[in-house]
């Protein structure tokens, strides 16, 4: 066997152990991760993790603007509050429709309209854009940040499906702008969903033109998403796909909404809305039937055999309960002076934060007005509903009413705080000094100063308008005027040649009577009634036997009972400060009581002719009889 000839190759077949370079001009560039160079690599790495933390913040100031929470997952509780945006239900910030309605509401702040729309144009774009340029699985850390930081799982799994389409095949397209639009549309079907959610709650309760706000977001976003895709796609073609499209223009949607706020809205409007919602959380009407019924039960079925009736159970355990919200030791008062003590607190962090804030004056309302705030007994009796009043001062609010009185004295607030201050004066015996205050607090109230508005009467300007900082709290304005005139006729018509003011707020001295008057005797007290009796018994003959017995009325829950009273004044006393309102409490009850119609508008009548110019007879004509008997609970106590 001998050996073969070498074969000899000529040296252009030669084999190579590398196949050619590609000359770059004919490489096929398709996203930033073509470029195989280490630099590119290393570039595109670098850009993509800076990308990753504008991103957060993006995410982490949506979420901030819904709960004033910086970082979310340091909050104790955060899996289960992030399963709350899954069931739907619990607190506000866990839906999307929150970023609209609290707790900076676009119709409050319209400004929150372009840095809501800002916000939701970056969330939604970028992982998009990230998607394309750097492949679906870059994508996947910016789709967690929305879900985990800032909360919104909802849109991370909407997302998910957009990134999908964006660039994954067979869903992907050749012309990148087309695939980015095509990946926006169920973000779209997302805001869409949003917007009917939003409009279930506001659609009907507003004023027509305002509903523009809270559509005009959306539109936005969904349009500046589209700006946003263009832009950075055009750049990407420019630079041959070369890291970096994304990030400035990534800086820019980060800084713009964070500079609109600082400049037009303000950390101080954030703050104070959620010192208002814990304000609401804390004081809210609750109604107590299914709870109290359970007790009941709870208590019936413990009782041996043979067990009491079920009324008798019911009974006892209605006076457990009246028990625990009436004394100052019960579990129920204590947790109530507990949140006024940490609410307190709370406005008071707010004005060391914020003291030039356009919403100090109304940090300091909301302190005064939780110190004053009780639960009214008489209510939980007859309806099972646990409400709070806050008409009646309590001594740990003087100070704060003062400073605010002292500090906005010519808004409504501080009109206010001056009948508040009033109230605290005529009980302590300054009434001269009271008096003469409360002629110029009812002054500013008929007045009615504090528009509602702070643009005029354009239908632009008042889209586009903020409203004043007080409107939000909603003052009783009539309420307070009814207040305000009934104190100020008391002192000023019932100055007694004999008992001097010692009816109105106790004599200085117990020896020479009761160290209790008229004044610091809360209306809403069970044991309103009974005081009075006591009143009348100590003053016989007084001059303010009118009004005792015109509150002695008032505090008779049987109308029939009460119209008796009312007309045994009339004839006691038909000339006395008393007899105007007690004319048209009168009236109203006839009305009520349906059974002599005749009466209660004659009484009415008889009114409107004896003192036509008074506050009474305004309410008559304003309201008419049907609309008063449904206001008199709440606005005529």
């Amino acid at each position: 066997m001998s050996d073969a000839a070498p074969v000899h190759r000529h040296p252009e077949h030669a084999e190579s152990p590398h196949p050619p370079a590609i000359h770059p001009a004919q490489q096929v560039i398709e996203d930033v991760w073509s470029r195989t160079a280490s630099k590119y690599r290393v570039r595109a790495v670098v850009l993509l993790i800076v990308n990753m933390f504008l991103f957060s913040g993006v995410a982490a100031f949506a979420f901030w603007l819904r709960s004033g929470i910086v970082f979310v997952p340091n909050r104790e509780g955060y899996w289960e509050f992030l399963l709350q945006t899954f069931r739907g239900v619990g607190q506000a910030e866990v839906s999307l429709g929150a970023l609209l309605l609290e707790p900076i509401s676009v119709q409050d702040v319209p400004m929150q309209i372009p840095i809501v729309g800002l916000l939701m144009a970056t969330l939604i774009s970028i992982p998009i854009l990230v998607a394309i340029l750097y492949r679906f699985w870059a994508a996947l850390p910016f789709i967690a940040v929305v879900g985990f930081l800032g909360v919104m799982p909802w849109l991370a799994l909407t997302l998910l499906a957009c990134c999908i389409i964006a660039s994954v095949r067979p869903f992907r397209t050749r012309f990148r702008f087309m695939s980015a639009m095509l990946g926006l549309l169920p973000a779209i079907v997302y805001l869409v969903l949003a917007w009917a959610g939003t409009s279930d709650i506001v659609v009907g309760r507003i004023d027509p033109v305002d509903r523009f706000k809270f559509i005009a977001p959306w539109f936005l976003a969904i349009a500046a998403a589209a700006l946003v895709f263009a832009f950075v796609l055009a750049i990407a073609k420019m630079v041959n796909y070369r890291p970096g499209a994304i990030t400035p223009l990534l800086a820019l949607m980060f800084g713009l909404p964070i500079a609109l706020f600082e400049g037009y809205v303000g950390r101080d409007e954030l703050y104070y809305r959620l010192l208002e919602k814990v304000d609401r959380a804390y004081f809210a009407e609750v109604d107590a039937t299914m709870e109290w019924e359970k007790a009941a039960r709870r208590a019936w079925d413990r009782h041996p055999p043979p067990r009491p009736s079920w009324e008798t159970v019911r009974q006892i355990e209605e006076e457990k309960w009246l028990f625990e919200l009436a004394t100052d030791l019960g579990p129920r008062q204590t947790e109530l002076t507990r949140q006024q003590a940490e609410f307190s607190e709370r406005c008071d962090r707010f004005l060391r934060l914020f003291p030039d804030s356009r919403y100090a004056c109304n940090a300091l309302f909301l302190k005064a007005r939780a110190w004053d705030r009780r639960v009214d007994l008489t209510e939980f009796r007859s309806t099972r509903w646990i409400r709070f009043y806050d008409d009646f001062p309590s001594a740990a609010s003087k100070g704060t009413w003062r400073i605010l009185a002292e500090n906005c004295p010519e808004t409504s607030l501080g009109t206010v705080a001056d009948l508040r201050l009033c109230q605290f004066a005529a009980r302590e015996g300054d009434v001269e000094r009271a008096a003469a205050k409360l002629a110029v607090v009812v002054d500013r109230l008929q007045r009615g100063e504090g528009a509602e508005f702070e643009a005029g009467p354009d239908s632009l300007k008042k889209v586009l308008s903020q409203k004043s900082p007080q409107s939000s709290l909603e003052l009783p304005r009539e309420k307070l005027l009814i207040d305000a005139t009934r104190l100020h006729g008391i002192l000023v018509h019932n100055r007694d040649p004999i008992y001097g003011y010692d009816p109105h707020c106790g004599a200085r001295e117990a020896a020479n009577g009761l160290t209790f008057g008229l004044l610091d005797l809360d209306p809403h007290n069970e044991r309103y009634a009974a005081q009075l009796e006591r009143l009348r018994a100590q003053y016989p003959n007084a001059q303010i036997m009118d009004n005792l017995d015109l509150e002695m009325a008032k505090s008779t829950p049987d109308v029939v009972s009460r119209i008796q009273r009312l007309e045994a004044l009339l004839e006691r006393f038909p000339e006395g400060d008393a007899a105007t309102e007690a004319r048209l409490h009168l009236g109203l009850d006839h009305s009520r009581l349906g059974g002599n119609l005749d009466r209660g508008r004659q009484v009415l009548a008889e009114l409107l002719k004896v003192q036509p110019d008074s506050l009474w007879a305004r309410l008559a004509q304003k309201y008419g009889p049907t609309q008063l008997v449904a206001l008199q609970s709440g606005l005529i106590p």
